[in-house]
């Protein structure tokens, strides 16, 4: 049986792209939109149907949109259709509901690929999480007391760009978001990597998750690192920010 989709990306280049590639893949496109709002009840609600949503439509609350997605259209099988692969909102995406959560930039064949697992009911991750699962391992290897010894000893901004590289932000929005230059971001992250015996920024994410996870501090961040990395708009001011890091700071 043909496999309905709905197509809602903003960008039309990107969406005509999209919308091409399935229509000449088999699948049947029920109708093509620039905004979530615009989607439509599909002519037969009991069939299969893929909703696939641009990453520039989920906006900073992704698990939402998929939520109200879902609210509206019970049984489609959303797709998120990011630009750029972030851990914590993939998790999210995943937990409301989606079916899957892949780059726009994948080649035609996998596209084409991953849209006919979710078709007939699959759930399909990126490739880019084997690539953190085995950043996973080289941490999760070295033994808990070997890693309860260690000091850290970083700075307020060595926080603030480790708490921006657990949620998968690149140097350039790093740059904007803590108001410092791209060298200098470029500078704490080369230096809290070795500060965290760590060799790259994957495996310093995955470790921050870890410590903010265990819920107590286990090592000198414990708490600390739970207060960075909290997104930016759940603080109240960076001033309040500092000084509630600075105070869990163990000496």
């Amino acid at each position: 049986m043909t496999t309905s989709v709905s197509v809602a990306i903003r960008n039309s280049l990107i969406r005509e792209g999209v919308r091409r590639i399935l229509s000449d893949s088999g699948f049947d496109l029920a109708e093509s939109v620039d905004a979530v709002e615009r989607l439509a009840l599909p002519a037969d609600p009991e069939a299969a149907h893929v909703i696939v949503v641009g990453g520039s439509l989920l906006g900073n609350d992704g698990a939402a949109v998929i939520a109200e997605i879902l609210r509206r259209f019970p049984n489609a099988r959303v797709v998120a259709l990011v630009s750029a692969f972030a851990f914590t909102e993939m998790t999210a995406i995943f937990a409301a509901g989606a079916y899957a959560y892949f780059l726009d930039q994948v080649p035609y064949q996998s596209l084409v690929a991953m849209m006919q697992m979710v078709a007939v009911g699959q759930k399909v991750a990126p490739p880019e999480i084997i690539g953190l699962l085995e950043n996973l391992l080289l941490i999760t290897d070295v033994p808990m007391q070997h890693r309860e010894s260690q000091g850290f000893d970083l700075t307020e901004r060595e926080w603030e760009v480790l708490g921006a590289l657990e949620r998968g932000l690149p140097n350039k929005t790093i740059s904007r978001d803590i108001g410092i230059s791209e060298s200098a971001v470029k500078a704490s992250v080369k230096s809290l990597l070795k500060k965290l015996s760590v060799t790259n920024r994957t495996q310093a994410a995955v470790l921050a998750r870890e410590l903010a996870n265990q819920g107590q501090a286990r090592m000198l961040c414990g708490r600390q690192i739970t207060a960075a990395l909290l997104p930016r708009a759940d603080r109240v001011d960076g001033d309040l920010s500092r000084r509630t890091a600075k105070d869990h700071r163990f000496r």
